[in-house]
């Protein structure tokens, strides 16, 4: 992973804002192969002008760099999306 910041696609962020919006349980897949699951918070930016997801998970609160998350899969029942990739932000919309 870099450490620079690589913007996220307009349409992913409102996906993102949805989940958050609605509190949406997820599954992220990040970059490095891990994986995380939790309930969709906030989005925050950081001074670096960073983007991160602020996810509630079992025991805490954990921040995840936009740019790191390589699919978000939605565990929400009725959720409006099953799931989203950011190298192809178009939804998987539950049928």
């Amino acid at each position: 992973m870099t450490n620079r910041y690589q913007p996220i696609d307009y349409t992913l962020q409102n996906y993102l804002e949805q989940a958050c919006d609605a509190h949406y349980d997820v599954l992220l897949e990040l970059t490095d192969d891990s994986t995380v699951e939790g309930q969709c918070i906030n989005t925050e930016i950081h001074p670096d002008r960073s983007q991160w997801l602020v996810c509630k998970t079992q025991y805490q609160y954990t921040k995840i760099r936009l740019d790191f998350i390589a699919k978000i899969k939605s565990l929400t029942p009725g959720s409006s999306f099953s799931e989203v990739t950011p190298s192809s932000p178009q939804a998987i919309f539950k049928g």
